[in-house]
C-alpha cells in the first residue's frame, strides 16, 4: 500500500510519531486544563456561598445546641408544604374524581332499579293481572334472590310479546284502513251504480 501511494516508510513513521506526540501533549494539557477548571469550581463556590451568607443570614446557633421548638411552630413545618397551590389543585382533582365516581356507582344503581321496575311494571301488563304470587315471584327473583338468569328470561319474554302485540296492532291498523278504503269505494261504486 505504501509503495503504490509514493510515501515512503520513513514519512509515515514520522507522521506516526507526530500523530503520538500530539495525543500525550492534548492528553496532559486536558489533564491541566481539568484542574484548573476544578479550581475554578471549588473557588466560585466558594465565593457565592459567602454571598448567601450575606444575602440571607442562617441561625447562629450551634448544631449542637437544640432549641425547644412550639407546638404552632411544628404545626406549622408540618402544614406548610400542603399550603401550596399545586397541592390543592392536585387533592381538589382528586376529591372531584373520587365524588363523581360514587355518583356514578350510585347513578347505576339507581338506574338498574329503575330498569327493574319497568320490567317488572311490563310483566304485570304483558299477564293482565297482579296477583300476590306473581308479585312475590318478581320482588324474590329482583331483590331477595337476584336471579340474573330468570330476570333475562322475563325480559325477553316480556319484549317478545311487546314486539307480538306492535305487529298486530299494525296489521288491525292497517286492516282497518282497507276496510275503511272498501267502504269508500263501495260507496263510490253505489253512486256510479245508481243513476
Amino acid at each position: 500500500m505504501q509503495g503504490k501511494s509514493g510515501i515512503t516508510e520513513n514519512t509515515v513513521r514520522e507522521i506516526l510519531n507526530q500523530i503520538g506526540s500530539i495525543g500525550k501533549g492534548q492528553s496532559e494539557n486536558q489533564k491541566q486544563d481539568l484542574e484548573d477548571i476544578k479550581g475554578l469550581i471549588v473557588t466560585s463556590h466558594r465565593y457565592f456561598k459567602e454571598r448567601l451568607k450575606v444575602l440571607f443570614p442562617a441561625d447562629d446557633t450551634t448544631t449542637g445546641e437544640a432549641m425547644p421548638v412550639s407546638w404552632y411552630g411544628k404545626l406549622t413545618y408540618r402544614v406548610t408544604p400542603y399550603l401550596k397551590p399545586k397541592f390543592f389543585l392536585l387533592s381538589a382533582g382528586i376529591i372531584i374524581c373520587l365524588v363523581s365516581l360514587a355518583l356514578n356507582v350510585r347513578f347505576i344503581q339507581r338506574m338498574q332499579r329503575l330498569q327493574d321496575n319497568d320490567i317488572k311494571y311490563r310483566y304485570i301488563l304483558m299477564k293482565g293481572k297482579a296477583d300476590g304470587s306473581s308479585l312475590d315471584l318478581l320482588e324474590t327473583k329482583f331483590s331477595r334472590e337476584r336471579d340474573n338468569a330468570f330476570i333475562r328470561s322475563l325480559t325477553d319474554s316480556v319484549k317478545g310479546f311487546e314486539y307480538r302485540s306492535r305487529k298486530q296492532a299494525e296489521a288491525l291498523e292497517r286492516a282497518r284502513l282497507l276496510n275503511k278504503q272498501a267502504e269508500q269505494l263501495r260507496e263510490e261504486a253505489d253512486k256510479l251504480g245508481k243513476p
